[in-house]
């Protein structure tokens, strides 16, 4: 676990605090708590990863905070997609106070090592929910990005159509952030140009999905309403001839 993973998360919280989170009514008090618990623990984060090598006890609590972490950011992405069952925000109500008493008492442990703590400067959210915009470094997870970039890189070289790379897994294993970790990897910034990062929700709007594509492309919000044809039709002029 790396003190830039659990900035992302903490900024992420917060600029899901700023948007979506507004239509998961009541469950405001519970991602601050989490935004809350994890800035605590990010303080002696340093400390504790040059500690664990030489310290059993420490490394089993990252290992422990890791998964902790893993889990937040697939509830976040959950919530981008489904805030609208009922059942569900049940559901998301018992894990967030399920991952509220594993954070307590992952926040009370860190005590037991004395470990320093530093000044942690805060930032305000850089990106909204998916998009990323600083280098996210996870531990223990360097093998499966080399090896998607790998295939990546190979798959666009090698074929002529649109190559498509899912990543799948159960709940709780960081999907949205191993993905992130590739996006922001050096090779993938050298090999393709745009890179672009756009979240598709259950309630798909192919419209919106272009629109956000081209806007992400030019670096600027798109003045005006543009009907769908003409959407793509400027996309298809933006990416032609480019690897993306």
């Amino acid at each position: 676990m790396a003190e830039a993973f659990l900035q992302i998360l903490i900024d992420n919280i917060t600029s899901f605090l700023e948007g979506e989170l507004s239509l998961l009514f009541g469950f405001e008090n519970e991602f601050e708590n989490l935004s809350s618990r994890f800035s605590t623990i990010q303080a002696v984060l340093e400390d504790a990863q040059k500690k664990q090598l030489k310290d059993k006890a420490i490394k089993n609590w990252l290992q422990k905070l890791n998964a902790a972490a893993y889990k937040v950011d697939d509830i976040l992405d959950e919530c981008v997609v489904i805030w609208g069952i009922i059942t569900f925000r049940h559901k998301i109500g018992k894990r967030m106070k399920e991952m509220m008493e594993k954070l307590d008492a992952i926040a009370k442990e860190r005590m037991d090592f004395h470990l320093q703590e530093k000044l942690i400067e805060r930032q305000a959210a850089r990106r909204e929910t998916g998009a990323v915009l600083i280098e996210p470094q996870i531990y223990g997870r360097d093998k499966e990005e080399d090896e998607i970039v790998k295939i990546l890189i190979k798959k666009v070289s090698d074929a002529q159509q649109l190559s498509l790379l899912p990543i799948l897994g159960m709940g709780g294993l960081g999907k949205t952030t191993l993905a992130q970790m590739v996006f922001n990897d050096q090779r993938v910034t050298e090999h393709f140009y745009p890179k672009i990062w756009v979240c598709v929700s259950d309630d798909f709007d192919e419209k919106k999905l272009i629109k956000a594509i081209v806007e992400s492309v030019e670096g600027r919000p798109l003045i005006g309403d543009m009907d769908l044809a003409p959407l793509q039709k400027k996309l298809q002029e933006l990416l032609n001839g480019k690897r993306y």
